[in-house]
């Protein structure tokens, strides 16, 4: 405590006499007494003579030299003052060390009372302020209120965070179901191809076994009667050397001709090429399409379900719009307003594949629709109101029927469109058929019977007057 009292002694040496506050800047006059250089400028200003306050001697010249010892010393006790301030209980002002007992609400700082009447032009005079007791109590109610808030918004956040953590544990659940897939269909496509490699080659075998047999057949049978030959060849050359003429008398040579009349033939072979160097990727395409799953399917146009300006080819695979309406009977299935018409087959199960020839339309609608939706006046297409279909409109707008219409980005105009439906999967995709590039997916749920859905567009300006062609796909040859 001795400490400390004397150490607060020793501040109140070091206070300017002028504004008795620590010394700022510290000059010493000729008469050995110390200010703060600023206030005894201001002094001066105030006077018309240059004379010391503390002892009234004038001085001619007003020269101020600093005194850097007594500088040092201040500055040590700030220090000192400081170290004070942060071991004792309450906190004292570094100025005025004075408990620091109200809170200027303008400046955020807590001020002492000789803060409110500074003499440096500095004063809190004219700001809020209030007791630091009441500023606590009223700080810690805006805390509470922040805290408050601040865990619903943590709440908030991971709520969130916990959302997030799900959506993509649920893509990298679905993309390995998908590579799982992948893989599954390019196994079952290597299966099938190694199978009819197999057959391929056990065909060339027996082909191979069938023609080298006849030949082995014939080689023998020549090799046969040359080995016959020649031990006649032998037999004779043997007696000429003898030169015994009784001997040649008494067995004359045979005329080999009149002993055997075969005659050696070279038998011909060759392979069916044709069957083994042909189109042999287009044939096994031709045979496994049938085991393809989805492979393209044959599918017919529903007459009773057309508008009355569509025309259906005799085999209703055709759809053309036309210039007059038809006196059709007006059943319960038949589209009145919309000019579209459905597929015969409804798909209530699996998955499913075909293709449109849409040519160089400028406008058609594809897809699928449920049973169930409204045949008569205008419907706005929708995957709620039962549509699931995509189109075109002036010869290069191609749209999803989403909520709102989602715009497809086209880069090369099909001539053909894919679409694939997988039921139990709830998806219906679109595909360029030319290159299978992807257009777009709907996913859902389907709980109905669905139909495949044409339009060809109306054909105001004759620049849309190709119909829709349902393409088939013949599985294999017969």
């Amino acid at each position: 405590m001795a400490s400390g009292h004397s150490t607060l002694s020793l501040v109140d040496e070091l206070n300017c006499p002028i504004c008795l506050q620590l010394f700022s800047d510290p000059v010493i006059l000729d008469c050995g007494h110390d200010f703060c250089r600023e206030c005894i400028t201001r002094h001066w200003d105030n006077e018309t003579k240059a004379l010391c306050p503390e002892c009234g001697q004038v001085f001619r010249d007003r020269n101020l030299k600093s005194n850097r010892a007594l500088g040092k010393l201040v500055k040590k006790s700030r220090n000192i003052s400081l170290n004070l301030k942060v071991r004792g209980k309450n906190p004292y002002c570094a100025e005025h060390q004075e408990e620091l007992k109200l809170f200027c609400e303008t400046d955020k700082k807590l001020i002492c009372v000789m803060c409110l009447d500074r003499r440096d032009g500095r004063s809190h005079k004219a700001h809020n302020f209030m007791l630091v007791n009441e500023a606590v109590e009223i700080y810690k109610d805006k805390m509470n209120m922040s805290l408050g808030s601040l865990k619903q918004k943590k709440s908030y956040y991971e709520g969130f965070e916990l959302k997030q953590q799900e959506k993509i544990t649920e893509i990298k659940d679905q993309s390995n179901n998908l590579r799982i897939h992948i893989t599954s269909e390019f196994s079952k496509m290597r299966s099938i191809l190694d199978e009819k490699q197999h057959n391929l080659f056990t065909d060339l075998t027996t082909q191979e076994s069938e023609v080298l047999s006849r030949m082995a057949a014939n080689l023998r049978k020549i090799q046969e009667n040359l080995s016959r030959t020649q031990k006649m060849l032998a037999d004779l050359q043997n007696r000429l050397q003898h030169q015994d003429v009784y001997s040649i008398l008494k067995d004359p040579p045979l005329d080999d001709q009149s002993e055997d009349n075969y005659q050696p033939t070279i038998t011909e072979g060759n392979l069916p090429v044709g069957i083994f160097q042909g189109p042999v990727q287009y044939r096994i395409w031709k045979q496994v399409i049938d085991v393809i799953s989805p492979a393209p399917a044959f599918l017919t146009l529903n007459a009773k379900t057309a508008h009355p300006r569509l025309l259906l080819s005799e085999d209703l695979t055709v759809v053309t719009y036309g210039d007059v309406k038809q006196d059709v009977t007006d059943n319960p299935e038949r589209f009145d307003t919309c000019v579209c018409v459905l597929g015969t087959e409804a798909l209530v199960s699996g998955k499913h594949y075909w293709e449109v020839q849409v040519g160089s339309k400028t406008e058609w609608d594809l897809g699928m629709v449920k049973q169930s939706i409204n045949r008569k006046g205008h419907t706005t297409a929708t995957p709620e109101a039962g549509y699931w279909i995509v189109w075109l409109r002036n010869g290069n707008e191609y749209k999803a029927a989403t909520v709102p219409r989602t715009r497809l980005n086209v880069t090369l105009k099909p001539r053909a469109i894919g679409v694939y439906l997988d039921y139990e999967g709830g998806q219906v995709s679109f595909y360029n058929a030319e290159n299978m590039s992807h257009l777009y997916t709907f996913i859902d749920t389907f709980t109905e019977s669905l139909f495949p859905y044409f339009s060809p567009g109306i054909n105001e300006d004759g620049e849309n007057s190709e119909p829709l062609q349902i393409l088939q796909v013949k599985c294999h040859e017969e």
